[in-house]
């Protein structure tokens, strides 16, 4: 047997246990994150809805509340299909409506770049390159960790959410 063959054969199970590609990311194979999730480990109240739209596209919706229940943002989200790629676009906006958070005209976008069964990683696109967002999911129970850059300096946000309904 040749030293190619057996070079590729010692590679199987890497390749075998190597998580999922941008290009095998499906919408899809993000249907999982359909639900209704809450906060568990931050001391105001906030939630995240996701829906599969009829075309298998996802929308959702976030929100948080002050200690006093007054709405502190609102957040849109899209995940969908743009350019062959799994995008999610998103907009915050403060808890009137009445301000928006970013770019009035063009939405924050982050493309899929690794999926796999229960995880997803998006990669910040334009003005948000080199940021990132992470959501994991582990039976009734949804991470969000968001990597992002603000005014030069790194921000993280780590939210552990527990499912509330479908």
């Amino acid at each position: 047997m040749g030293t190619r063959w057996m070079a590729t054969m010692a590679l199987m199970p890497l390749l075998a246990a190597a998580p999922a590609r941008a290009a095998d990311c499906t919408l899809e194979a993000l249907h999982w994150l359909q639900g209704t999730w809450r906060n568990t480990a931050i001391d105001s109240p906030g939630e995240e809805r996701w829906v599969i739209l009829p075309g298998g596209a996802l929308a959702g919706s976030a929100w948080e509340a002050g200690k006093d229940g007054a709405p502190r943002f609102v957040e849109a989200l899209s995940l969908a299909l743009h350019g062959g790629h799994v995008t999610l676009r998103l907009r915050h906006f403060d808890g009137t409506l009445s301000r928006a958070w970013e770019d009035k005209t063009v939405p924050v976008t982050f493309v899929a770049s690794r999926c796999g069964p229960g995880d997803v990683v998006f990669d910040g696109q334009g003005a948000n390159a080199g940021e990132h967002i992470t959501y994991a999911r582990s039976k009734d129970r949804l991470s969000f960790v968001g990597e992002f850059i603000h005014k030069g300096k790194a921000h993280r946000v780590d939210l552990e959410m527990s499912r509330a309904g479908d």
